[in-house]
């Protein structure tokens, strides 16, 4: 036989290969399309173990705190907290800068004032007075930001909130090389090293005031996270800065982590607190593609001082990342290979986009970051950006504006509820168990991830992206559905039936199932 029929018979073996995977890839695409998916709930295979939801009070509550209507204050913390709202149990205090005192940014928003006294930092300024002052509660002016305290007083009063993360995106501007509350230069380490302790000294003693006087008149057994540091690897500085920040580069933040672990150690120690650290609120969690995001970097520097020791968790934050897929699972696979008794927390995520999208879609997408780092990166809470917002921008959970009339009004959209389906349903302590599904290439557009709740009952949070609807049967036994729906038409709307043997989930949906009297095997 000559070469040529070789070839020639290998091509058709070949070819008739391919068209019968081809066939058959076809066939079962078109089966899961339109066909009936089987998810499988295993609580006898478990994940990490949720600790909660929550926002940030940034930027928009000190203007916000001061309106003088009472009840849209009260009725955007109900939103956010309150039971007939997200039931956020975890609430992110912006620590100010002071950056509006030094510096006029193009948002005002966007430079916070500082508890600290403005006279005795021109003394600090001026040489007068030492970096200690810092250490002085009666250099402090708690009445400079009241109105975030007095929103924060009305969230705590719904009394959801079992966390606390003092945050800070830049060390006070005295503490800088240039005085703001930003670099001078792009990647600037802005922070003063002869002022480590001084920083330390500012985040503890306002955490310390507002614990005593604040927090503790509600529940002194609420956890309360101090992060010192916001974003290291990103520019903050140079022509245009346009909000408080301070970059640091991995040595001097490692070297910066251990004295901040040091001294509030120490401070614990010598006032009975239990003021925990966290860190290091990872601009992203890529692994690939954004070269000056160096994770890895950071990471290995910080394991050569003792307070790595002590961690039982790392704070990232999910810009970047958005829906992908393949950049979860590298960061997953690199943080089982290297640091797999390390939790992961996912502290911040807003989608980069100019305007404000009301439609589901914009739901379906907000719901498949929160699902996909619950399921893929194991993340053990998630928190999005602005709870509150009054731009023009897909940043916050609910958006405050004023009617036509000069009145001021509250607006929430799908994103608003699509946290909800998570936040409302899968308290802390609830344990994550397998939740697999026939539809293992996800051509049917639907997805999925199931708690066991404390009560024992299960929560099982489906999306449906395709414009067809699913039914679904679940394998195990359960006797009582109660399903939460949101579509374009309905925002969490809520029906309660018994098990008929399967469910059904509309086009472009989020649907939260909870099963009660429930004995779900494998």
């Amino acid at each position: 036989m000559n070469r040529k029929k070789v070839f020639l018979i290998t091509m058709t073996g070949i070819l008739a290969v391919a068209l019968i995977i081809g066939a058959s890839f076809g066939i079962y695409s078109l089966a899961v399309i339109f066909g009936t998916t089987s998810i499988t709930l295993d609580t006898e295979k478990t994940y990490q173990t949720m600790e909660g939801f929550g926002a940030s009070s940034a930027w928009i509550y000190q203007s916000f705190g001061a309106v003088e209507d009472e009840e849209i204050k009260e009725q955007a913390m109900e939103m956010l907290y309150g039971d007939s709202g997200l039931c956020l149990n975890t609430f992110r205090y912006n620590i100010g800068a002071g950056g509006s005192e030094v510096y006029e940014y193009g948002d005002p928003l966007r430079g916070s004032k500082s508890f600290f006294k403005t006279e005795v930092a021109e003394e600090i300024l001026d040489g007068k007075k030492d970096y200690s002052a810092f250490k002085d509660i009666n250099n402090y002016d708690f009445s400079k930001d009241k109105e975030v305290l007095d929103l924060f007083e009305m969230a705590l009063a719904k009394g959801n909130i079992d966390k606390v993360v003092f945050f800070a995106n830049s060390p006070h501007y005295t503490m800088t090389l240039n005085g703001k509350a930003h670099g001078e230069e792009i990647q600037q380490n802005n922070l003063k090293e002869e002022c480590y302790e001084a920083f330390c000294d500012y985040l503890i003693v306002i955490t310390d005031y507002i614990y005593k006087n604040v927090i503790s008149k509600y529940d002194k057994d609420i956890e309360v996270v101090i992060s010192p540091v916001n974003e290291p690897q990103w520019d903050w500085g140079g022509d245009g800065a346009s909000q408080e920040g301070c970059h640091y580069d991995p040595k001097p933040l490692a070297k910066f982590y251990q004295q901040f672990y040091t001294s509030l150690s120490e401070y614990n120690k010598k006032n009975s607190t239990k003021f925990e650290m966290d860190i290091f609120e990872s601009g992203n969690y890529k692994m690939i593609g954004l070269s000056d995001t160096k994770l890895n970097e950071y990471m290995q520097e910080f394991k050569k001082y003792p307070f790595f020791e002590s961690l039982t968790n790392i704070s990232v934050h999910s810009y970047g990342t958005d829906t992908d897929k393949f950049l979860r699972t590298l960061f997953d696979n690199y943080m089982d290979r290297n640091f797999d008794d390390l939790k992961v927390s996912v502290t911040e995520y807003c989608v980069f986009e100019g305007g404000v999208d009301k439609s589901i879609d914009m739901g379906l997408y907000s719901a498949k970051v929160i699902l996909r780092d619950l399921a893929m990166i194991d993340a053990v809470s998630w928190n999005y950006w602005l709870s509150i917002s009054t731009y023009d921008y897909e940043d916050g959970l609910i958006y405050w504006n004023k009617d036509s009339d000069g009145k001021d009004i509250l607006n929430a959209y799908k994103r608003y509820y699509a946290m909800g389906h998570f936040s409302k349903y899968i308290p802390d302590g609830s344990v994550r168990i397998e939740a697999s599904y026939s539809d293992t290439l996800g051509f049917n557009g639907v997805e999925c991830v199931a708690y066991q709740r404390p009560d024992g009952s299960i929560a099982m949070v489906v999306i449906n992206d395709s414009e067809r609807s699913h039914k679904i049967n679940i394998k195990g036994g359960y006797k009582n559905i109660e399903e939460v729906l949101t579509t374009e038409e309905e925002n969490w709307k809520t029906s309660e039936y018994k098990n008929g043997g399967s469910i059904t989930i509309p086009s472009k949906s989020i649907a939260t199932y909870i099963f009660t009297s429930s004995q779900i095997s494998a």
